[in-house]
C-alpha cells in the first residue's frame, strides 16, 4: 500500500523541520552540548511538527553514528535510525493519550519505566494528545515525569496547553510549535511536487498552502486528494472547485458592491452564491481577506501582498472609491461571522452586508434632538427667579393659590426649567416617548422615525428586524386605526419583517412611540412610486395611470 504525502514526506532530521528554527536550533545545541532533558512538552496547533520532531529526536539520542561530530542529526542509516523511521523499535513507545486517559493507563507506563532499554541506548516515550489525560493519571505522572531513571526520555505534545496541568508543564522543557508561514508552506509543497512530477500552476499552489492556515499536514493532505482526483496536471480552478470556493472574482465583486453601497446587487450576489452551491463560509473568508488587503492597501503597506500585479491594479482602482472608515466597518461586520454562518440559511451575510452599505443613522439626529431643549432653557430668564428666593425673609411663605396667574418676580407655572438636573434630563437625547412634537400622528412617527430605530432596546438590538429598519427604504406612509402602514423599497426587506418574530418586534418599537398597541402592515414601493409621492406633496396631480 501507498503510503500517504504527510507520512512519506515526513522529515528525517531536525534540518528537514520546517518553520520550526526556535525549536531545532536548541535542541541540535543540546544533542552536540550534550544536555538532552528527561523531559520535554511539546505544543502547537495541528500538522506542525510536533510528534515528528519527537521521533527524530529519539533517533537522535540513540544513534549510533550521528552526523554532527559524534552527536547531533541522527544518520537515518543505523539499525536503530531504521527501526525508528520503520516503527518497529521496542525501546521507543508511542502513546495515543486519547484513547489511554485513565489512571490505569499511567501505572502500566510506570512499571515499565523501571526496565532498562532492550537495545536503544535511551527509552523514549512519546505521548501525543497529553492533555487528554485525566487529572488523577496525570497526578500518577508526576513523580516519575519529574525524576525518571536515567535511560529513559519523556517527550508530551499536545494542541491545548492550557488543559495540561501546570505541575507537568513544571516539570519539562516546554517548546511552542508555531503554524506556518504561507511561504513556508509553499516551499515545502513544491519539493515533494517536484519529487512526484505533479504540473501546479503557482496560483493554486499558493492556494493550496494558504487554505492550510498553517498547518503543513493539511496542506499535503490537500494536494494528495487534488492529485488522486484530478491527476499530475492541477489547474487554479480545480483548486477552487475543489475548496468550494466562490473565487477572487465573486469576492471582488461582493465588496464592490458594498463599497458603492449597493444592496441590491450585493444581495443578489449572494443569492447566486447559494444557487450555485457555494460554501457560505468560504465566501466570508474570501470577502474578509479581499477587505483586508483593502486595509492594508488604504494604510500603504501593499509590499508583501501575495496579489499579482492585476490583481494589485484592481485593488487600487477600487480603494480609490471607499474611504478608510467603510473599509473598516465592513471588515468588523464581516469578520464577525466566522463560527456563526450556517450553510442552510444566507442570513448572516446579507445582514452584514446591509449593515455595512447603510450609513450609521446614530449621529446624526442627535444635534436637532438637543437643539431643541436647549432653546427651551433659554427661554425663562433665571437671573428674575433666583434672587427672589433669598430676598424673602420668610421661608415658608404660602405661594398663590392659582399657579395659573404668575406673580410679578415669578414666571409661569407651566415653564418653570433652571435645575441643573432638569437640564441634564432634558438635553439626553436617547428618551423618545410617545407622540412628541407637533402634527399628526403620522408626522410625529415619521420626524423621529430615525431616532425610534437608533434607540432600540439592547435585547432586540443585533435582530433580524432592527438591521432590516436601518435601511434607508423603509419608512412609515399611513396610518390606518392601530395599523402603521409601512413602505418598503426593496421587496426583500418586507419579505423579512413580514416573518412573524421580525413582525412582532417592529411592532412593538412603534406601539412604545405612540403610546398604544399598533399592528403594521408592509407594502412595496418601488422607486418610482416614491417618486410619484413626493410630488405629489408639491402639488402634482395623477392624469393618466398606464397598464404595465
Amino acid at each position: 500500500m501507498a503510503q500517504v504525502f504527510y507520512r512519506k514526506w515526513r522529515p528525517q532530521t531536525l534540518s528537514e523541520v520546517v518553520g520550526q528554527e526556535h525549536v531545532t536550533r536548541t535542541l541540535l545545541n543540546a544533542l552536540a552540548g550534550g544536555n538532552v532533558s528527561h523531559a520535554y512538552l511539546f505544543c502547537g496547533p495541528r500538522g506542525t511538527g510536533k510528534t515528528s520532531t519527537g521521533r527524530i529526536l529519539a533517533k537522535a539520542v540513540n544513534c549510533i553514528k550521528p552526523t554532527t561530530g559524534g552527536k547531533g542529526e541522527p544518520c537515518n542509516k543505523c539499525a536503530v535510525c531504521k527501526s525508528i523511521t520503520e516503527g518497529r523499535a521496542m525501546d521507543i513507545i508511542e502513546i495515543d493519550a486519547a484513547s489511554h486517559t485513565g489512571v490505569d493507563d499511567v501505572r502500566e507506563i510506570i512499571e515499565r519505566v523501571n526496565y532498562a532499554p532492550a537495545q536503544a541506548r535511551y527509552k523514549v516515550y512519546i505521548i501525543d494528545e497529553v492533555h487528554m489525560l485525566s487529572t488523577s493519571a496525570s497526578n500518577a505522572l508526576l513523580k516519575t515525569l519529574e525524576e525518571p531513571p536515567p535511560k529513559v526520555i519523556f517527550i508530551l505534545a499536545t494542541t491545548e496547553t492550557h488543559k495540561v496541568l501546570p505541575t507537568i508543564i513544571s516539570r519539562c522543557q516546554r517548546f511552542d510549535f508555531h503554524r506556518l508561514s504561507q511561504k513556508a508552506t509553499e516551499e515545502k509543497l513544491s519539493r515533494i511536487t517536484k519529487a512526484e512530477e505533479i504540473k501546479i500552476v503557482p496560483e493554486a499552489l499558493r492556494l493550496v498552502a494558504k487554505s492550510a492556515r498553517g498547518g503543513l499536514r493539511d496542506a499535503e493532505n490537500l494536494l494528495e486528494q487534488l492529485y488522486t482526483f484530478y491527476g499530475a496536471d492541477i489547474s487554479l480552478a480545480q483548486v477552487q472547485e475543489m475548496l468550494g470556493m466562490a473565487g477572487d472574482e465573486r469576492a471582488r465583486e461582493l465588496v464592490k458592491y458594498i463599497l458603492q453601497k449597493d444592496i441590491g446587487a450585493g444581495l443578489r450576489s449572494i443569492g447566486r452564491a447559494v444557487e450555485d452551491g457555494i460554501d457560505l463560509k468560504q465566501v466570508d473568508r474570501e470577502i474578509v481577506s479581499y477587505l483586508r488587503e483593502l486595509l492594508l492597501l488604504k494604510s500603504g503597506l501593499d509590499k508583501e501582498s501575495g496579489l499579482t500585479q492585476e490583481e494589485m491594479a484592481d485593488l487600487k482602482i477600487l480603494a480609490g472609491t471607499a474611504t478608510l472608515e467603510q473599509i473598516l466597518r465592513a471588515l468588523k461586520l464581516f469578520g464577525q461571522l466566522e463560527g456563526t454562518i450556517d450553510n442552510d440559511s444566507s442570513l448572516p451575510l446579507e445582514l452584514a452586508l446591509v449593515d455595512a452599505c447603510i450609513e450609521p443613522v446614530a449621529e446624526k439626529p442627535a444635534p436637532r434632538a438637543e437643539a431643541e431643549p436647549a432653546r427651551a432653557v433659554k427661554s425663562p430668564s433665571p437671573p428674575a427667579v433666583q434672587p427672589a428666593r433669598p430676598a424673602s425673609s420668610q421661608p415658608t411663605a404660602p405661594r398663590p393659590v392659582n399657579p395659573d396667574i404668575p406673580t410679578a418676580n415669578q414666571p409661569p407655572a407651566a415653564r418653570p426649567v433652571s435645575h441643573p438636573a432638569e437640564t441634564a434630563q432634558v438635553k439626553e437625547p436617547a428618551k423618545v416617548s410617545a407622540l412628541q412634537g407637533a402634527g399628526s400622528p403620522l408626522e410625529q412617527l415619521k420626524n423621529n422615525w430615525a431616532l425610534i430605530i437608533q434607540q432600540v432596546p439592547d435585547a432586540v438590538k443585533r435582530s433580524a428586524a432592527v438591521a432590516m429598519l436601518r435601511s434607508a427604504g423603509i419608512k412609515p406612509i399611513d396610518i390606518e386605526g392601530d395599523t402603521v402602514v409601512l413602505s418598503f423599497k426593496y421587496p426583500y426587506h418586507r419579505e423579512k419583517i413580514e416573518e412573524i418574530e421580525n413582525k412582532k418586534i417592529v411592532a412593538g418599537l412603534i406601539s412604545k412611540f405612540m403610546g398604544h398597541t399598533c399592528q403594521i402592515k408592509c407594502v412595496y414601493e418601488p422607486e418610482e412610486n416614491h417618486l410619484v409621492r413626493e410630488a405629489q406633496k408639491l402639488g402634482a396631480q395623477i392624469i393618466e395611470v398606464e397598464d404595465k
